[in-house]
Parts: structure tokens; sequence; C-alpha cells
């Protein structure tokens, strides 16, 4: 009994000690019970991260929101959180009563109808661990995200051809561990309450601070790539501490919650349905207006992070014909009846029906003349072309405005700008992929993917040049780029042997052949290596720029030489990159996951002697490379070629390009096991761009669609699909067309689809 005061009743600090030591026994509620209250800690759950991540986008996608009605249309997405959230928790109620059940059956075999011992129930809950794993990872998404996690794994050297080697039983042990981790932490969530108020508070603190810092590593560590390895794994261990924070307060002394029951049973009732009408209302306008929203579409799925996961776990419980696309939540599905129709699949020629559901039918016509506006452009010969030699600067990441010629305020480039001054500079050019594996064959075959063409590199060498590799990545290049007589080995080793070894090379060439020396510069590519002379700073966009410093310093040594011995009379340059760089642009860094700007546009500076410098502001792109230096140096373009010559523009002449495309897909694979194992859906991005300054990138995976005015709006914050729906329906029927051929025509050996990397490369993978 507690003690009493002198009144002869219980002192509130004295009922405050009574129950820290002496809990009160709470019955064990029902079975119904039981699961409305794991429903309720799933949906309490939802609530509690989609406060924190409505706070959050409200001020990281202020520059998005085109209205206040869009905040508020965001604010009612949310209600699909708390539905979600809620079915999670009665599906972890329903597992966690059968795992009991399981463990009461093992623990009775185990002591035969004795009292269990710590041992006997130690050894009752790893069988139950291990059926669990079993049974879950029969489920491809739950198999698939364990391997995913040894796929990051394989990444560390050593690693890989072990982990791969053992995939399967690891990745079942992997399952097993994270069933023991949740079942951990509800159990210490039911024992919470029994616990001291100082052990209370601190456990409290504990959940919320890693809830938090799970939180803030899913929304802001390169949001848009490791989304079924860490992003998901975020989103769990978020999920399941919330839920725990949820139940650890409601398995919280009987007066903690004393306040509540003092409302009453009738207000508790109101105030309740007033909540569900709310979220009814909110959650049937989500259903019938989310995809009418591209703005907030692509928000959701690009830069949410709790809401996202929900929005996907829906789309996948109403995917009837079980094909990955929802015809529910704007999941792009046409027709869920069929597994045949659904945005995913490869168009069918004249079939009648859109197979992929973004382009209409396609018919023969449609491909030829897709084909014919290409050819037609690189038919004409060119009178005035001269055999000259041809030196090619491949430099791997390099972002077009960060560089002087591009208007880049920081002394980054004065030698290349020195060579631009002299060129033509492509003000707006294109790679046809943000990833180097997927980039290279269109801008060695200019082509929009790899149609195992001649490369313009072979048709060169076939025309009697002297093609020299100055390689550094020599696997990844001897892919893509083909018909090279001599590989500099001395090159490989750095960027000042390359430069030394072109020099020695190139100026002992016989002079009796014209020379095509290819210069592969990896060195603006992560790792940013510091370099004495060129520091602009610790940030890593500082030692970005001062990569790029050093490449053009090694760079101005080989065009000083040129200078010296006459090269620059008969030498054709040309600077390109196949990709730029993201440094913070949507919480997105590094490169290979999107289409917008800084990771698609490029330099592209071409010189010729003789020929009158120019700024070009058309949009062209990087598979125009080599149609326009077989036309420069009187070679006929193949016909096959989509790439277009460039020397119209160069010339100052009157040409309009075609639209220009670009995509980008991948798979989670291991660079050990090749595609064939890949566990993670295929992910594929395409763009177009118009000559008038309109770009729509459309995703395939979240069926979102989005519409730029690149020249009032360089940055890319506004969407205006839906504010421009003429101007959308025309780009998308383009868009759909490319999405159409390109599926259909790509071989299916393409090496793009292949992924397997050189593993001796020096550099990273991308």
């Amino acid at each position: 009994m507690p003690p009493r005061s002198r009144a002869g009743v219980v002192s509130s600090q004295d009922s405050d000690q009574s129950f820290d030591h002496q809990p009160p026994k709470q019955e064990t509620p029902s079975f119904p019970s039981s699961l409305r209250n794991y429903a309720f800690a799933g949906a309490g759950a939802a609530l509690l991260l989609s406060a924190i991540e409505w706070i959050d986008l409200s001020f990281q996608l202020t520059p998005v929101f085109q209205s206040t009605s869009e905040r508020l249309v965001l604010t009612a997405y949310f209600s699909l959180n708390l539905m979600v959230g809620l079915v999670i928790g009665m599906v972890v109620g329903l597992f966690a009563h059968a795992a009991s059940f399981l463990k009461a059956r093992f623990q009775s075999v185990l002591t035969k109808g004795k009292e269990p011992s710590r041992s006997h129930k130690l050894l009752a809950a790893l069988a139950v661990a291990a059926s669990a794993a079993a049974a879950l990872s029969l489920q491809p998404h739950i198999h698939g995200y364990s391997v995913s996690l040894l796929r990051e794994l394989e990444k560390f050297p050593h690693l890989g051809r072990p982990l791969v080697a053992a995939e399967t039983p690891l990745s079942y042990l992997v399952v097993m561990g994270l069933f023991i981790g949740c079942w951990t932490i509800c159990t210490l969530a039911r024992q919470s309450g029994e616990w001291s108020a100082l052990m209370r508070r601190a456990w409290l603190l504990v959940l919320l601070a890693i809830i938090g810092a799970a939180y803030y590593a899913d929304s802001r560590i390169e949001v848009q790539q490791y989304e079924y390895s860490m992003h998901r794994s975020m989103f769990l261990v978020a999920t399941a501490l919330a839920m725990a924070f949820i139940a650890s307060i409601h398995s919280s002394p009987a007066r903690s919650r004393s306040s509540v029951r003092r409302l009453g049973p009738r207000l508790i009732t109101i105030s309740a349905g007033l909540v569900v009408v709310a979220l009814l209302a909110a959650l049937t306008f989500t259903f019938a207006n989310f995809d009418k929203n591209q703005n907030l579409k692509t928000q959701v799925f690009y830069r949410s992070t709790q809401m996202k996961q929900y929005f996907k776990l829906a789309q996948w419980a109403l995917d009837f014909d079980r094909d990955g696309y929802s015809p529910y939540l704007g999941g792009g599905d046409a027709d869920d009846r069929r597994a045949d129709v659904n945005p995913g699949v490869i168009e069918s020629v004249g079939d009648g029906v859109d197979n992929n559901c973004v382009g209409g039918d396609l018919t023969q016509q449609a491909i030829e003349d897709w084909q014919r506006q290409f050819s037609a452009l690189n038919a004409a010969s060119n009178p005035e072309a001269k055999r000259l030699n041809v030196m090619f600067f491949f430099i791997d990441t390099l972002r077009a405005d960060h560089l002087g010629a591009y208007g880049y305020k920081r002394n980054t480039s004065p030698n290349i700008d020195k060579l631009a001054a002299r060129s033509s500079v492509f003000e707006n050019a294109y790679t046809a992929s943000p990833y180097t594996y997927e980039a290279a064959p269109k801008f060695m075959q200019s082509a929009y993917w790899d149609a195992h063409y001649e490369t313009w590199t072979e048709a060169l060498a076939r025309d009697g040049y002297n093609t020299i590799l100055f390689p550094r990545r020599l696997s990844m290049l001897l892919r893509h780029v083909k018909g090279m007589e001599q590989t500099v080995d001395a090159a490989r080793r750095g960027l000042k042997q390359t430069v030394d070894a072109a020099i020695e090379v190139l100026g002992s060439a016989p002079s009796d052949r014209p020379v095509c020396s290819y210069i592969y510069v990896p060195d603006p590519h992560r790792p940013y290596r510091p370099h004495e002379g060129f520091d602009f700073g610790p940030a890593q966009i500082d030692r970005y720029d001062g990569e790029i410093a050093y490449t053009d310093y090694h760079l101005g040594r080989l065009f000083d030489w040129m200078e010296q011995a006459g090269r620059m009379n008969d030498t054709m340059i040309v600077i390109m990159s196949d990709h730029g760089e993201s440094f913070g642009e949507r919480k997105v860094y590094k490169h290979n996951s999107q289409l917008y700007d800084d990771q698609m546009r490029v330099p592209m500076i071409v010189y010729v002697p003789g020929q009158s410098p120019r700024r070009i502001p058309d949009y062209v792109t990087t598979a125009d490379l080599g149609a326009t230096i077989l036309k420069l140096v009187g070679i006929d373009v193949p016909k096959e070629y989509a790439g277009v010559s460039l020397l119209a523009l160069m010339r100052g002449e009157p040409f309009t390009h075609p639209p220009i495309y670009g995509e980008h897909f991948m798979v989670g694979e291991s660079i050990y096991a090749g595609p064939e194992k890949a566990v993670e859906p295929e992910s594929r991005k395409y763009m177009v761009v118009t000559q008038d300054g309109f770009k729509l990138i459309y995703n395939r995976n979240f069926f979102n669609f989005e519409l730029y005015d690149l020249k009032n709006d360089p940055l890319e914050l506004h969407n205006l699909y839906d504010r421009m729906p003429q101007k959308s329906a025309e780009m998308k029927l383009l868009l759909g067309r490319f999405v159409d051929i390109s599926g259909l025509l790509r071989p299916r050996d393409a090496d793009e689809h292949k992924f397997f990397r050189g593993l001796g490369d020096d550099e990273d993978n991308d």
C-alpha cells in the first residue's frame, strides 16, 4: 500500500512514486482490441512522420508551388499516408499475433508442457524468426530489397565476389535480422510502460532522435538514387520506430491517459467522427485529382520521402493484373485487365492498341517518317570538305556552366576559353544520357540508342585515317570507341602523362596520313582530387572546379605545342563531355539520376581552321558529333545516323535542327553477377527538347510529366504541363513516338542493356 499523507489521502507525489515502482497490472486486450491498437499505431506513426514531412516540404517546395491552393492540395494528399499507415499497422498486428501463436507452440514442443526456461523461450523465438524469414523471402519485393542491401556491400573491395556467391542464404539472413530487429523494438515498446518515468522519457527521446536522423538521411542524401536500398531502409526504420513511439505512449501508466478519458466518450466519438469524415473527403479528393496536377505529382515522387513510399504501396496494392502499374493514383495503366498493356511494355506496330500508354498506336509509316527527318539533313555533300586531322577531347562529367566560355565567373578554363574564342561554341548542347555507359555508344554512333551502327572513328579509319586512342579507362573505351589502330598505354598514368604522350606520339606521326587522336580526360569525375596551384576551396563544388582548372592547364600545354608546331592550321579540335554533374539541385548530387540541365547540358566546342568563330544558341545533341565530323572531312554520313551535321549552323546558314531526345535508364545490377540477376525494377526517364526552348520530361516508373520553358526558366523550377495543355499534348506526342521507336528498334543485345562494367578501369564506374 502506498503511504498516506497526514490527511489520510495519497499525495500526488507519493502517487507518482507508487506508479513508478509498482505499475498496475494491465489486462491483456482481446484480439480485435489488439488489432485495433496496432492499426492505430500504424496510423499514428504515419501521422507523426507526415507532420515532419509536411513542415519540411512546406519550406523545400516554396519555389515550385504555383499557388496557395497547391499547398492545400498537397496537404490533402497526406490523407493517403494515414490510410496506408492504418493498413500497415493491421498487417503488423496480424503478423505479431501469428508470431506469438507460433512461439507458444514451439515452446510447448520444446518443454513438453513444462514451464519454459529462458533458453526454451530463446530457441522458440529463433524458430519463429527463421520461419518468418523463410515466408517473407518468398515475397519478390522483400527478397529483392534484401538482395539490394547486399548489392551495396558488394561495392566494397574484396567483398563483391564472395557476397554474390552466397547471395541467397545471406539475403535470407538479412530478412531474419530485420524481423528480429522489429520484434525487439516491439517488445521494448510494450515493456516501456513498466519503466521509470526517467527511462521512459529517455526511450522516447532516443526514438525521436533516430526517427529524425532517418528522415534527414532519406530526404537529403541522393534522393533519386539508392531508392531500393538506402531510402527504403530509412523508410522502414522511421516507420518501425514511429510505431514504437506511439505504442510506448499508449503503454504508459493509466494516469498519462486520464486527461483523454476526462473528455468523455461522447466528445471523443464526435471528434473521431469529424476526423474520419475529413480524412475520407481528403482521400476521395486524392484519388480523383492526383494525376491532374503533374507539378505536385512530380514533387511527391521526386522530393518526398514518406509520402512517396505510401503512394507506391497503394499503387502496388491496387495493381490487379500485377504488371507493375496501377490504373489508380496516376499509375499510368490504361487497361488493368491486360498485363500486356502498361507503360513498361514495348509498343507493337499497327495492332490498334497503345500498348505502353503514352504515344498512341505505332505504325510503320511513323517509324519511317521519324528516321527520314534525320537522314534527309545529312544527304547533301560538303564541297568545302578538307581531310583535316581530328583531335577529340572526351572530358568526363564536365558541366558547360563551369567554363568561362559559358559564362562562369571563376577562372577555371582560360585555355579552353581561348580556343572557344576561335571556335563554334554550341551554347545549348545536350547529352543523350546522364550516364557514361549510355552516353558513349550514342555519341560514338550518332544514334539515340546503341544500334550497332558504324562509329565515326571506324568510318575515319576506313577512309585512311591513322586513329590513335589516348585512354584512361581502357576497358570502357574499347567497348565503344571502335576502329582505333593504336592505343597509347602511357596515357593511362595521369593527365600530365596523357598530354606528354600526345605531344610525343603526334609529333612523330607519319605525315602521309591524316590523324584522328581520341583523348579521354576523366579528371573532373569524382572523386575530386586536390592539385597544387588549383585550389578554389574545400567544398565539393570547389574541388570540382579545381579539377577543371587542372585539366585546362594541361590541355593548354597541348594547345601551345600545336600552335608552335603549326598543327592548329590543319587540325579540327572538338571538346565535349558525356554528361554534367549535380551539386545539390533538388537535393541531388553527382550524376546518373535525372534529365535536368545540370546533368544533361554539356559543353560542345568545335574549332575548324579558317572558319569564323560563332556562338550558336540552337539546341543540339552530342549524337550530332559523328555526323558533324564526317561531313567536315568529306566522308559520307551513314544513312542510319540520327545525329545530324551541324556544319550549316557553324557557317551561319539557315538550318532547323530536329527535336533533341534523351533518356536514362538504370537497373540495380551487380557488377560481378551481371544484369540477369538484377532484383530492382528498371528505372526509365525520357526527354525531348524543341527549338522553341521547351523541354518535356517523362518518368515511366511514376508516369509523370514535366514541361519547362528553358528560355524563361533555366533552373527548371516551374512545371508548366497542366498550365499549357496544347503545348504539352504536342510534345507528349513527340516524346511518345521516341519512346515507341527506341523501345522497338533497340537491339536486344544493345550494350546499354549489359551494364557489365570494366572492372579494371582506373576511375569510378559511371
